[in-house]
């Protein structure tokens, strides 16, 4: 499913192609789709010769809800292809994203990187924070004087 980056300088292209990444989003709105209300996924990944990160964001269309979950990986490092990274990744995100919307968004992230582990034991890393981008907006219009 996933193809391994082609490598160009200290960036490569991502190893989920936009077809791909329709599909994995499309996948966890059926998967969520009677926890996540009216919130949709997103899905973003950047690649480079040492790491993978994954930027998974259940959001809200009038952007009230906001709330990005970013992982990484040290892929050369784990001993994992790109792919195998991208796809740990993946997995993690997506068991922490069923525990959250089971709990009713009581399980949260820190807001700073924390190591964890995957169910094979590769070490990686996360974080999250829910924003309210609607708020954030309209208070930087009030600072900055505009109705």
């Amino acid at each position: 499913m996933l193809e391994d980056a082609k490598m160009t300088g200290n960036q490569a292209r991502s190893p989920i192609t936009p077809a791909e990444n329709t599909e994995i989003t499309n996948a966890l709105q059926r998967k969520y789709a009677a926890l996540t209300g009216n919130r949709m996924f997103t899905l973003e990944c950047e690649v480079d010769v040492h790491s993978i990160s994954l930027t998974l964001t259940l959001k809200s269309d009038d952007e009230t809800f906001f709330y990005p979950v970013e992982g990484r990986i040290a892929w050369r490092e784990e001993g994992l292809s790109q792919k195998a990274a991208t796809g740990v990744l993946l997995d993690v995100m997506d068991n922490y994203f069923q525990e959250y919307l089971v709990n009713d968004g009581e399980v949260f992230l820190p807001v700073d990187w924390q190591e964890y582990e995957s169910v094979e034991g590769q070490k990686l890393q996360l974080r999250g924070q829910i924003r309210n981008l609607k708020l954030e907006k309209m208070a930087d219009d009030l600072l900055a004087g505009q109705p």
